[in-house]
């Protein structure tokens, strides 16, 4: 599952730029496992509601949305795509919630040409792949060190949603350091992504505000598959370290 190898990754990726970090069902209200003190604060506010402007990519709407609670301890990114492609219409909901040491991922609704093809089925990683993956990545899971490596630099401030944030670039590739991926920093919150033409910006911010805990939850009647990152990401095309 492409989706969720690329999540994780990015939240690999994000972890590094915000530091100076058997099947079973679910019963409703469940959530990931927590443990407060498992994971540093991620961002410098207690909660808030980030939304983001639409984007449109070859005639498909994007919109989301990042719910988030204990300093960014428990987050909830939610994604909604609409379209309508060579007559073939799609809505679909998206959640990918990262409490403490677990990433779940599940679709909340997919409707294409009217028909209801929702999956019931939400998928857990936990963040401890990710952190190793990380350090396969990287050489070490030091925010340092991984700056380094991914040669980040500060680039100044710049305005975005109304409040000014710290913008940063890093290169993907050692060998082509002027294609770079440019980003702005808010409290540590991602408020600007911009990779080649694609675009991610906030366009309200909501800081402290108060976050449904039905945000974090899996809803009733879904089942939760433990998914393993390296091999998610190995068959998604995405290399691997050994």
């Amino acid at each position: 599952m492409k989706r969720t190898a690329g999540i994780l990754l990015l939240s690999a990726m994000t972890l590094m730029t915000g530091c100076s970090g058997k099947q079973d069902s679910a019963k409703s209200g469940s959530t990931a496992e927590s443990s407060s003190s498992s994971m540093p604060q991620r961002y410098e506010l207690k909660s808030g509601i980030v939304h983001y402007a639409p984007m449109v990519i070859m005639g498909i709407k994007t919109v989301q949305t990042l719910y988030f609670d204990d300093y960014g301890r428990r987050e909830a990114r939610e994604s909604v795509t609409d379209s309508n492609i060579m007559g073939m219409t799609s809505h679909e909901r998206k959640m990918d919630i990262t409490d403490n040491d677990a990433v779940i991922s599940f679709e909340v609704e997919k409707i294409v040409n009217g028909k209801d093809e929702t999956s019931k089925e939400a998928t857990k990683t936990s963040m401890k792949d990710v952190r190793e993956m990380a350090m396969k990545m990287g050489s070490a899971f030091d925010p340092d060190e991984m700056k380094k490596n991914f040669d980040y630099r500060e680039e100044g401030t710049e305005i975005v949603a109304g409040v000014t944030g710290k913008k940063y670039s890093i290169s993907l590739n050692k060998e082509k350091t002027d294609a770079r991926v440019y980003g702005v920093l808010y409290k540590n919150i991602s408020i600007k992504s911009q990779m080649g033409g694609i675009t991610m910006q906030a366009e309200k911010i909501e800081e402290n505000a108060a976050v449904p805990s039905s945000k974090f939850e899996v809803p009733a009647g879904y089942t939760i598959r433990e998914v393993n990152l390296e091999e998610e990401m190995s068959g998604a095309g995405l290399p691997v370290n050994k």
